[in-house]
């Protein structure tokens, strides 16, 4: 049952602005895809990639290189609630992070998190990220590659 990361574009686009948290998980991260998409298009220059289960799509994630020049981010990660507590987070993260190191030559990979987002934090921690800022809302985390 493993997944692979499949690049946003015009044909798979709208699928992914369908993708939904449940709304108990909306009241830790309200935003929609829809702005993940605009906002990695004009602002921010982030890699959208669908997350795929053979043909399904069941979440998104982003990649992107920071401006340091030697450390990459994800941003966003989000698994549609249908088809959640399947470890796809957790398998989608580790495609992403080999992505950021051989594509990317990314040293390290930074993330952030909602404070209030429990689950987030576990997956992160279980996948060797360290907190390394936080202010009143979010945890900054940090892992080498």
């Amino acid at each position: 049952m493993s997944i692979q990361l499949r690049a946003l574009n015009q044909e798979n686009w709208l699928e992914a602005a369908a993708l939904s948290v449940s709304a108990q998980q909306k009241e830790v991260f309200p935003i929609p895809n829809v702005y993940w998409i605009g906002i990695s298009r004009y602002e921010e220059h982030t890699t959208l990639y669908a997350i795929m289960q053979d043909e399904t799509m069941v979440g998104l994630i982003g990649l992107g290189y920071d401006e340091d020049g030697v450390s990459g981010y994800i941003n966003p990660l989000m698994i549609d609630e249908r088809y959640q507590n399947n470890h796809y987070a957790e398998q989608a993260m580790m495609i992403a992070m080999q992505m950021l190191k051989n594509d990317d030559h990314a040293s390290t990979v930074h993330l952030g998190h909602r404070k209030t987002n429990l689950g987030a934090g576990r997956l992160y921690e279980k996948l060797g990220f360290e907190i390394v800022g936080e202010d009143e809302q979010d945890y900054f985390r940090a892992r080498a590659l």
